[in-house]
């Protein structure tokens, strides 16, 4: 949403002047290394420099041309021109192509370069194009998912400044004096009108946040590989196989019925989507796959469309006021990203119910056992939270996607996944000591710390390894403490608490008597708390208790 305290990143914009300033010269004293008394040095201050970062997004279904303007809040093209520039082309071909591991939609939308405002679109409404393919594709954590990114740009279509006079004059609207003919990307007389309006509302509807500096055609595939895993260990063989240089080897192998690096070609399966290329059958098969690497370049160079185009803020240009537009699209990227991986979980829960005989689940004494019948009862009512919560998050999705709407999304109003992850079996295989079930117990005392942490090494530092090693500075790449903190969890009894004043009492009390609590622990974005199970009376509730420590 528009606000007054967000920035958007993209377009932090702020003034540039550049000073310079001489001091005053003595008559007669002439500059050179020649002169005893040489010459005051001439200062140039830079103050502020104004910053535009150009951002790259997918090409709409309602088509765009280079020019138009666009409103990055609701992903939209704006069907007018509010800037004075030329247009030229750039010819000859560029690849890429990447290859890159997923756990979660979340992360194969943004692969595919689906813009935040798109991405809450598509959990608020019926998807299309690349979009749709995102969001149907289903993803669980127990597969190996892998993105296949290809791209081949037949060159760009881009905005360049005005040849000087080749336009005519622009008048500064409240000077009415004639603003310089510069080469330069401007504004055009009526939108530098709005821009300099006490309100930037009329500017925003009529011309966006941002104009489309570039639009680049050819052909790109996205492919969607995923691996079934029977065990931890062919997952890690998956993971090898699929990941640099030794991905392509197991493509080809799998295409002609072969296996490599142990991944059986009937395990593989593979989804793909196509922008450009010429009008063939649509690809399902893993030879399709291989086949298209092939022509992949040829179809981009004879039969090529648009896929991707490249948005610049209007703040970049050169007769742009001395003004800032506020833009903050972070809650649609957290929207987005919480919803990704709740659905994922809920993939997760419904995998597990329908493969039992593959689970483990953590008892009361710390060992593993079988998926009994209770157990299965327990994950269906897990399963129907998490499906409550996505219900919500639709919602607010609906909220976040109505034109100048307010999006009052905010992540502290939701439980995160790993609440409900160190509830869950894991796979027999991933605790080596309970590689079979029913497992026997024994030494529970010993084995509890170990079981227990094989289960957040599973579901939470294992993932956060890999977030990390994409991105250090990633939401999801946690500290140790931050797992350490989820580890403590583990079995204790989960319990919403019914507002924040009462969390942040508990929390105050909990870091008060740090010692005397060490079985509570307490959060108030959503206000919850994790109880040991032990400390609670027999006969009496664990939220009774936590309420009954407030009146004390």
């Amino acid at each position: 949403m528009r606000s007054i305290n967000g920035l958007l990143p993209l377009l932090f914009i702020t003034t540039l002047i550049t000073a310079c300033k001489e001091a005053p010269q003595e008559d007669n004293q002439t500059s050179g290394p020649g002169n005893s008394k040489g010459s005051q040095a001439t200062s140039v201050e830079m103050v502020e420099r104004r910053h535009a970062q150009p951002v790259s997004v997918n090409y709409p279904e309602t088509g765009v041309d280079v020019g138009w303007g666009w409103d990055s809040e609701e992903g939209i093209p704006q069907a007018n021109v509010c800037i004075e520039y030329s247009i030229e082309e750039d010819k000859g071909q560029t690849k890429y192509m990447t290859m890159q591991e997923i756990t979660d939609s979340s992360e194969l939308m943004s692969s595919m370069n689906i813009s935040a405002a798109a991405s809450v679109k598509t959990v608020a409404y019926k998807a299309s194009g690349s979009a749709k393919f995102a969001k149907s594709s289903k993803i669980n954590s127990f597969n190996s998912n892998f993105v296949l990114n290809v791209s081949v740009d037949n060159g760009v279509r881009y905005a360049t400044p005005l040849i000087p006079g080749s336009r005519g004059e622009i008048i500064d609207p409240e000077t009415k004096k004639q603003l310089p003919d510069a080469g330069a990307i401007r504004l055009t007389s009526e939108a530098l009108r709005l821009a300099k309006q006490r309100d930037l509302t009329k500017f925003l509807n009529h011309c966006g946040d941002a104009y489309v500096a570039a639009l680049y055609g050819g052909a790109r595939l996205t492919a969607l590989i995923t691996v079934s895993n029977s065990s931890k260990e062919e997952k890690k063989t998956a993971s090898t196989s699929f990941s640099g240089s030794g991905w392509g080897a197991n493509v080809k192998a799998s295409a002609s019925g072969a296996s490599t690096a142990k991944v059986a070609s009937s395990r593989v399966s593979m989804r793909f989507y196509q922008s450009g290329g010429r009008k063939d059958e649509i690809p399902i098969s893993k030879e399709d796959l291989v086949g298209k690497l092939k022509t992949i370049t040829t179809e981009a160079s004879d039969f090529p469309a648009y896929y991707r185009l490249t948005l610049m803020p209007y703040t970049a240009l050169s007769n742009w006021p001395d003004r800032v537009i506020e833009l903050d699209l972070s809650e649609q990227d957290l929207l987005a990203d919480l919803w990704a991986k709740y659905a994922t979980l809920y993939e997760d829960i419904e995998y597990i119910l329908q493969n039992t005989q593959k689970f483990q689940a953590l008892s009361k004494e710390g060992t593993y056992a079988a998926v009994d019948y209770s157990r299965i009862e327990a994950l269906k009512v897990v399963q129907d939270q998490v499906h409550k919560t996505l219900l919500l998050l639709r919602d607010e999705a609906v909220q976040c996607s109505v034109p100048e709407a307010p999006c009052g999304f905010s992540l502290a109003d939701y439980l995160s996944p790993y609440a409900y992850r160190i509830e869950l079996p894991i796979p027999i295989d991933s605790n080596s000591d309970n590689e079979s079930c029913p497992c026997s117990i024994v030494s529970p005392e010993k084995d509890s710390d170990k079981n227990i942490a094989a289960l957040v090494d599973y579901y939470i530092r294992e993932p956060v390894k890999n977030s990390c090693k994409n991105n250090p500075v990633a939401r999801d790449c946690l500290s140790n403490a931050e797992i350490d903190r989820w580890l403590k969890r583990v079995g204790r009894e989960s319990i919403a608490l019914p507002d924040r004043e009462s969390a942040e009492k508990l929390i105050a009390l909990v870091k008060e008597k740090k010692t005397e609590f060490d079985w509570l622990d307490v959060i108030d974005g959503p206000p919850h708390a994790w109880v040991d199970p032990a400390k609670i009376p027999e006969g009496q509730s664990a939220l009774d208790t936590l309420l009954e420590l407030l009146k004390n």
